[in-house]
């Protein structure tokens, strides 16, 4: 059968297992490099997040994440217990608490932007930058052909 026959088995050496497989490598690497930084991957979702957009509501940091009210709370706690992060109330909704990076917490994202630069270097070891270039491209189109996954492009998790 030919290998490129998209309706061979699905054992382990099909496409999908090995994308998945890569992933999954590729995200654990992620994630040493960023404990090795002083960080979760959950608390660099978050703080990326906040480098990237600025100060947002909390429920629209959740959002942004694609995570539960419940799920950002419990990560904002622990990034403001350790001064990450503060919470300011909005003028005006006094419910609304609008999350903001601190000092120390860009400082602790300079770190992991490093660590992140770092663990992506790892993964294109040996490729040239039109391999990369040709990757991305067909990444981009296989997630198009999923389901539900093409309006995903702003997700973190």
């Amino acid at each position: 059968m030919d290998s490129t026959d998209p309706n061979q088995s699905a054992g382990l050496g099909n496409l999908g297992y090995r994308l998945n497989l890569a992933a999954r490598r590729a995200r654990e690497n992620f994630e040493r490099r960023l404990h090795e930084a002083g960080a979760s991957f959950a608390a660099w979702t978050v703080l990326e997040t906040l480098q990237s957009l600025g100060p947002l509501i909390q429920r629209d940091l959740a959002a942004k994440l694609r995570v539960s009210g419940q799920t950002v709370a419990r990560q904002v706690d622990r990034l403001v217990a350790d001064g990450l992060l503060r919470r300011d109330q909005t003028a005006d909704d006094r419910r609304a608490q609008l999350i903001t990076l601190t000092d120390e917490g860009r400082e602790v994202h300079q770190r992991l932007v490093h660590a992140a630069r770092q663990a992506n270097a790892e993964l294109m070891r040996g490729m040239d930058s039109s391999e990369v270039e040709t990757l991305e491209s067909l990444l981009d189109r296989m997630n198009a052909n999923l389901p539900g996954v093409a309006d995903d492009s702003d997700s973190t998790d």
